[in-house]
């Protein structure tokens, strides 16, 4: 879908930093001195804390709405924006990137730095030429809260998502955390052993609640993809639907199977590989693993003591109560000019089917 309303006013284009997102100072000015920011109205938040109130003075004449910073930083916007009634269902959102973790914006083909992503947009927003794609949100409820996202995760992986969140960034520590994880893991040795604790939990698919209560991982995500080159969702979803992916093992077995998973490729079931060979049945095929259930749902229910979970890359402590997701609202988002046409077809394929 294109874009094919000419811009009124400049206060239809809004541009809403937050500078503060993956320390890219120099990016943003880049920004704010490029021609196309210059009619632009320009939000600028000091802090996260900052987003609520800035959210709140978007006004309703806002069509395009160009954010600056990572994931984290458009998931509380976008929570802001659905709490305040401050999203018009014609106004288009562009992620521009600019954070530590921009998978969504990757994802919608915004692979070049944020300014050369902001001019792109507010060009082709113009022009009438900007590629729109709809994507449906997910919602997360618990106790009270209410988050509105892409990519929601619980379980040992998001503790190791906590763990370097709360210690030393950069690639010498989320090295010296990632082999101590697989000492954890596979040797059951090391400080991170109680990080790949399974997580005990009552999970319930739809209408099914499935016969396991440890998991290793549980995943639910709108994309499809849930970091760049992590895709391990094997069904295209429908519109009213999001991607699942639960995973009943030990942390090790988790392990050993994680770059197959990655690549949306269902784990063997191995003890039944061994009956089939054992009694010389060879030739059949083999069995994926009943403990890996990877298939599109329109309602995911946990009830869990799990201490947190994440929702777009954003650490969140859990309250008492489950956890409910369900599909949420859907957003018009610009496309960026790196996504593939793969991506494209496939989008228009699952919409149909939808």
């Amino acid at each position: 879908r294109r874009w094919n309303r000419q811009v009124k006013r400049e206060s239809e284009i809004v541009l809403l930093c937050n500078p503060r997102a993956g320390g890219r100072w120099k990016e943003l000015a880049r920004i704010f001195d490029s021609e196309e920011a210059q009619h632009v109205r320009r939000i600028v938040t000091d802090s996260v804390e900052d987003i609520a109130p800035a959210v709140q003075g978007l006004g309703e004449d806002a069509r395009l709405i160009c954010m600056y910073g990572g994931d984290g930083t458009i998931q509380r916007i976008l929570d802001h924006m659905f709490a305040h009634g401050n999203l018009n269902e014609d106004t288009v959102l562009a992620l521009l990137g600019g954070g530590t973790m921009n998978v969504t914006s990757r994802w919608l083909g915004f692979g070049s730095s944020p300014g050369n992503n902001f001019r792109f947009v507010v060009n082709s927003f113009r022009s009438g030429d900007l590629l729109l794609k709809q994507v449906p949100l997910m919602q997360v409820r618990v106790g009270d809260n209410l988050h509105h996202g892409f990519t929601f995760g619980i379980g040992p992986i998001v503790r190791i998502l906590d763990a370097y969140e709360h210690g030393k960034k950069g690639k010498p520590a989320a090295i010296k955390l990632g082999a101590q994880c697989v000492a954890g893991a596979f040797f059951g040795i090391g400080s991170s052993q109680d990080m790949f604790e399974q997580m005990e939990a009552k999970v319930t698919l739809d209408d099914e609640v499935l016969p396991y209560g440890k998991f290793a991982t549980i995943f639910s995500n709108v994309t499809g993809q849930i970091n760049p080159g992590v895709e391990p969702f094997t069904s295209d979803r429908t519109r009213d639907s999001f991607h699942s992916a639960v995973y009943a093992v030990s942390a090790r077995e988790f392990a050993m199977n994680l770059p197959f998973i990655m690549r949306g490729l269902l784990p063997v079931d191995v003890s039944g590989m061994l009956k089939k060979w054992s009694k010389g049945r060879i030739s059949e095929p083999l069995d994926t693993d009943a403990r890996y259930v990877n298939r599109p749902a329109k309602r995911l229910l946990i009830e869990t003591d799990e201490p947190i979970y994440t929702v777009d890359g954003e650490i969140l402590q859990k309250p008492d109560g489950p956890i409910e997701v369900t599909i949420g609202p859907t957003l018009q988002l610009a496309v960026g000019p790196q996504a593939s046409l793969g991506q494209t077809l496939k989008a228009a394929k699952s919409a149909l089917r939808g």
